[in-house]
């Protein structure tokens, strides 16, 4: 893939690892990611190994994300029940509700 074909990557500065340090990041085994590189989004440049940037990292941990139905459900709840209804808005209080209360001054002894 060339960098106009990667509009899945929004990376500011790239920084690319390699199979270790993505495995690490993954938290897999780097084998798998040998296996399965075919699959995977990455980058190649030439006769070098496969490299992958955070947003391959982000594509892949997508790819291979288990949702359960009854989590399914809750994300795709009709939007009646979706939405909640939403709070009533406190009104801003009066400028002297705000302001402190008066306190009476002590009297300073004189030594």
């Amino acid at each position: 893939m060339t960098a106009w074909t990667r509009r899945h990557c929004v990376c500011t500065e790239v920084r690319n690892l390699d199979y270790e340090e993505a495995a690490n990041a993954l938290k897999i085994k780097t084998d798998w990611l040998r296996d399965n590189i075919s699959k995977l989004p990455h980058q190649k440049f030439g006769q070098n190994p496969a490299v992958f940037c955070h947003c391959d990292l982000r594509l892949i941990q997508a790819m291979n994300t288990a949702m359960p139905a009854k989590a399914q459900e809750v994300l795709n709840a009709p939007a009646d029940q979706a939405a909640p209804t939403p709070a009533e808005t406190p009104t801003a209080l009066p400028y002297q509700a705000a302001r402190p209360a008066k306190r009476a001054r002590r009297a300073v002894a004189q030594v």
